[in-house]
């Protein structure tokens, strides 16, 4: 049939005023073709918030089978309460392939009822934050969607079209029409940089002593906590090791005669405040400077150490201002040892035939 044969149609099924404007909308014979034969269709064609190209674009989707009839349908009726993903229909276009193409569908419906960009929602897809339903929609992944509320976050659930409740009951969340959408993207976004983390559950139940209002929370605040909790470990682990040098430091020390043991008692003593103090005090320095310490064999006895050569100088020094100086130190020698390895290697590669200049024989 021709255009007009379809137009002619199409004024038989509806009102004057849709048929009007459907023909000020001056849409393709193939977008004509399409809707000509259904009066509800018409009316969605009609009074769509998509300009013409769009509707054009994503007919090009249908004829190229990337999308359906029916996902071109509820893309559409989509477009008569919002048009907020119209500026997606390009990236939409372009990145959708017959083996993403459902997951692409489901982000691009989703870009039209949140915040959330489109490169946004397709990344979270591929990260495990997001996955395509079978409504063909974008759901909050089910087993990240868990670990949220075992946290104490506050979520919605969809169920049908715009009808939202809080989650209660996660099992009920993920059950017939009824889903976690996409919500709290940035703080989703913070927490899966964590969710594979090997000391995920230590943190979170951490955190949920930390925070009692978990709608508070913040990826700012996210962080800061993590921060908190590595160095605090991290700290627990470096009272442990101190703790330890010092038992093997007596147990060594019951081995030599009483004249040596009796020498040692201003050692035995500072030795033991050290430990106490690294017990029962925060250092407030960089992890990288704790995790310094954590790795040098006999650490204890270079905190003492260096303790001791304050004292003598000062008549008196902190403790933590000895541990402080002692991983500034073995910060700085590490560092040059690095550089002085790098520069090793640099110089046997320069040494290697392959590397040195050619001679140039006299003619």
């Amino acid at each position: 049939m021709t255009r007009e044969d379809n137009l002619q149609i199409i004024a038989n099924l509806v009102t004057t005023e849709t048929a009007s404007k459907i023909i000020s909308k001056n849409y393709s014979d193939d977008v004509i073709e399409h809707i000509c034969g259904y009066a509800p269709t018409i009316e969605i064609f009609a009074k769509t918030r998509y300009k013409p190209e769009t509707v054009e674009k994503l007919m090009e989707l249908v004829k190229a089978d990337l999308i359906d009839n029916y996902d071109l349908m509820e893309i559409m009726k989509d477009s008569l309460r919002y048009s907020i993903n119209e500026h997606n229909v390009d990236s939409f276009s372009e990145t959708i392939t017959a083996e993403n193409k459902y997951d692409l569908y489901a982000v691009f419906r989703t870009s039209n009822v949140t915040d959330v960009t489109f490169d946004e929602i397709y990344l979270g897809i591929h990260q495990g934050v997001y996955e395509a339903n079978s409504l063909g929609m974008v759901q909050m992944n089910r087993e990240f969607a868990s670990e949220m509320h075992d946290m104490g976050i506050e979520l919605m659930i969809c169920e049908g079209r715009d009808c939202y409740s809080y989650l209660v009951d996660l099992e009920r969340a993920y059950t017939g029409d009824t889903y976690v959408p996409v919500q709290k993207h940035r703080l989703a976004s913070a927490i899966n940089e964590m969710f594979r983390q090997p000391d995920w559950t230590a943190f979170k139940e951490y955190l949920k002593d930390q925070i009692s209002d978990m709608d508070k929370l913040t990826p700012y605040i996210l962080k800061q906590q993590y921060e908190s909790f590595r160095k605090d470990r991290t700290l627990s682990t470096l009272a442990d090791k101190v703790a330890g040098e010092y038992e093997q430091y007596i147990s060594d020390l019951k081995k030599q005669d009483p004249d040596k043991i009796i020498k040692s008692a201003y050692e035995i003593y500072n030795k033991d405040y050290i430990v106490d103090y690294c017990n029962t005090n925060t250092l407030y320095m960089d992890l990288e400077d704790i995790q310094v310490l954590l790795e040098t064999d006999n650490v204890l006895d270079k905190i003492y150490q260096e303790w001791d050569s304050m004292t003598q100088l000062n008549g008196v020094a902190e403790i933590d201002t000895a541990i402080e100086d002692t991983a500034y130190r073995l910060k700085s020698a590490k560092a040059v040892k690095q550089v002085m390895e790098q520069r090793k290697a640099e110089e046997q590669l320069s040494d290697t035939p392959a590397h040195k200049a050619p001679k140039h024989s006299r003619r």
